[in-house]
């Protein structure tokens, strides 16, 4: 399953390699960031507020909690159990695939994450964060138990880090600092290596390839053969994109732009 899975995201992403695209919507919202999900629903973020849209560009859901203030990061990796993060709270709400909430509030402070940088969904239902404090990735699971940790990492890797978006796909977990690139660990929390990409603010990884922002430019990178190309663009002037299923997003000033291959 997972072989015709990464072999229909290759012929996906072929057509957009090749710089053929096709406009199939258009969502007209000032956001601060969005994400998707792998059936290429749209969770968007302005604020407090989370909308969720179909690939016409449907409004479909909305979700706000005031309370926590604004929304700091959304992982869509499991559609059925997104993962809302309130940094400033250190708050995490799971919604389903209506955008309504489930399960308790995770109170990270409460449960000795005090400076919880930042946080991801896991498999099986559990998460990953970065514990500022003791430079370490942590991963806990459905009942808030530590199952697994890296330790250190300032003193295994003999460096300093500033890291700002944590993923976990496919087995691996990937924690990216701007002036370091992207440090790879296992599902073990093992390090594996780092894909000295500088300055980029966001990545994607799919299949064996890292999807990653350079300036106005996305590249990728392949993760076996240290390949790396550049990915053409229908627009110039983007500020975030996702490839999911087929389809490419991509976050202007005051749009969401959505693109089938042709």
């Amino acid at each position: 399953m997972k072989k015709l899975l990464y072999l229909f995201l290759l012929i996906s992403t072929t057509g957009f390699a090749q710089g053929n695209f096709k406009l199939i919507t258009t969502i007209d919202i000032q956001a601060d960031f969005f994400t998707t999900d792998n059936q290429s629903n749209v969770y968007v973020v302005k604020g407090d507020e989370l909308c969720k849209y179909n690939k016409a560009g449907k409004q479909l859901y909305k979700y706000s909690n005031k309370k926590f203030g604004n929304i700091s990061f959304v992982d869509a990796s499991n559609m059925l159990r997104l993962l809302i993060f309130y940094k400033n709270f250190l708050q995490v709400v799971f919604l389903d695939n209506t955008l309504s909430v489930i399960g308790e509030l995770v109170n990270l402070d409460k449960i000795g994450f005090q400076q919880a940088q930042l946080v991801c969904s896991s498999h099986n239902s559990g998460m990953w964060l970065y514990d500022q404090q003791n430079f370490e990735l942590i991963r806990l699971d459905q009942t808030l138990e530590k199952k697994q940790q890296t330790g250190n990492l300032r003193a295994i890797l003999n460096t300093s880090l500033q890291p700002d978006l944590l993923l976990e796909y496919d087995n691996k977990v990937y924690l990216n600092d701007t002036t370091k690139g992207i440090l790879i660990f296992d599902i073990y929390g093992t390090y594996y290596k780092t894909v000295s990409v500088k300055n980029t603010k966001y990545f994607q990884p799919i299949g064996d390839w890292v999807y990653f922002m350079n300036g106005n430019k996305v590249k990728t990178y392949n993760l076996k053969t240290t390949e790396e190309k550049e990915f053409k663009m229908p627009v110039s002037d983007f500020k975030n994109f996702r490839l999911e299923m087929g389809i490419l997003v991509l976050q202007t000033e005051n749009t969401i732009l959505l693109f089938s291959s042709e």
